[in-house]
């Protein structure tokens, strides 16, 4: 598949099948089209055919698509910390051996027999397939998805104590979240506020990013990360991009943004393939932020979280746990923060659907567990979560904020080891 993808193919276009229309040019999809192979045309599916049945297929395909998904993983899952983007080659020889030890397998064999090969503690990584009975073998177990909400993205109750609710950071929510940051005004002036983050499941992380530099006034310790640049990585995520398109997921204000992101990971791609670079890292350590705000907090805040709190919620919390004045109470969070950027990629043979991230995280802090997430400082459970965080920013004593504190000597001794660091 390498000599596909690096040699020179992608660089004539890369609008996919069946959405050309919507942001290509006629001469690019024309010519993108021309180029099109079995194994190209799989790796840029049509976005509708994420959602097609799987196919029951012999031995011999099994390993083909078996291989389809190494040489994917090689060039484009970041992979958390400390483990390789692809297994040991003892334990691929084993799973080939299992595939030819068969005459077919059914779409849940498969999907088994590569999640178990492939698995990582990684909370967005999953295998499986769209049809009528849609599967989805995820590598970490994950918590039962909140029910759906017609509530806004983002709520501002006001009261004694103001909460600032986020429900989501996703890129379609962007007009509301776009008010974070002015919202953030009427917190930082609060002699104690609550941010509601409960069932926040992530989304764009730069939108959490300007909420929580909004809320700070000092440096702040940056997230570690550890990005993949390839063609197969870029596609990937035009991929996940142009599906949610496709299933109408994305509301029209935000359209313009989906399109923009396609076109900057298409170019991306374009120019990745005409220069023959295969996978690239870039990596980030040790960086600072600066936060925004004039001064530092008037008072007191709790960010309130529970096992709903994923992806971009908790690299919110990562930052959040730096701020002077602000608590993390409630439920220990999803556990999903080790690799994101999630691209979606479809096995050719089988119609299996893969989903991994390009983008790997490290809380600078280190507390941070893909298996169990962050463990709140102070634990909050049950329907008067809410009410009951209102009372701690308000009325609890300094030693509830012990914990907080010890955080902050820990940034503190941190920053004097590292020296003063230039804001990025």
């Amino acid at each position: 598949m390498r000599a596909l993808l690096y040699g020179g193919l992608l660089a004539l276009g890369l609008t996919l099948a069946g959405c050309a229309g919507s942001w290509g040019s006629p001469d690019r999809s024309q010519r993108a089209s021309a180029a099109l192979t079995a194994s190209f045309a799989a790796l840029v599916a049509s976005p509708n055919d994420f959602d097609v049945e799987p196919r029951e297929v012999t031995a011999a395909l099994a390993e083909a698509d078996l291989d389809f998904a190494l040489d994917v993983f090689a060039d484009a899952y970041a992979a958390p910390e400390g483990h390789a983007p692809v297994p040991p080659r003892a334990r691929i020889d084993e799973a080939r051996r299992v595939i030819q030890s068969r005459a077919t397998f059914s779409p849940f064999e498969l999907a088994t027999l590569l999640r178990d090969l492939l698995r990582a503690d990684d909370g967005h990584l999953a295998f499986g397939h769209g049809g009528d009975r849609p599967l989805r073998l995820e590598a970490l177990p994950a918590p039962p998805a909140p029910p759906a909400s017609a509530a806004p993205p983002v709520e501002l109750v006001e009261g004694e104590v103001p909460v600032v609710v986020v429900r989501t950071f996703e890129t379609a929510a962007a007009a509301a979240l776009g008010t974070l940051p002015r919202l953030a005004e009427r917190l930082r002036a609060a002699p104690a506020f609550v941010v509601d983050l409960r069932g926040n499941g992530g989304g764009n992380y730069a939108f959490a990013e300007r909420f929580l530099l909004a809320l700070a006034h000092g440096p702040i310790h940056a997230l570690g990360t550890r990005e993949v640049q390839s063609v197969t990585a870029a596609l990937g995520r035009v991929n996940a991009a142009k599906r949610r398109l496709a299933r109408g997921d994305v509301p029209e204000a935000a359209r313009a943004m989906f399109f923009e992101h396609i076109t900057r990971l298409e170019q991306l791609a374009d120019d990745l393939a005409a220069r023959g670079e295969g996978r690239v890292e870039i990596v980030r350590n040790g960086e600072s932020l600066q936060g925004t705000a004039p001064a530092p907090l008037a008072g007191r805040g709790v960010v309130l979280v529970d096992r709903g709190c994923a992806s971009a919620c908790e690299m919110f919390v990562a930052l959040a746990r730096q701020i002077p004045g602000l608590l993390v109470a409630g439920e220990r969070t999803r556990g999903s923060m080790a690799v994101g950027e999630v691209a979606w990629f479809l096995l050719p043979r089988s119609r299996l659907v893969i989903t991994l991230g390009t983008r790997a995280v490290v809380d600078p802090l280190g507390d941070f567990d893909e298996t169990r997430g962050f463990v709140p400082d102070l634990d909050l459970a049950g329907p008067d979560a809410l009410v009951e965080a209102r009372h701690v920013a308000a009325f609890a004593p300094a030693s509830a904020w012990a914990a907080a504190r010890a955080r902050e000597l820990r940034v503190e001794a941190a920053a004097g080891r590292s020296g003063t660091k230039k804001p990025r």
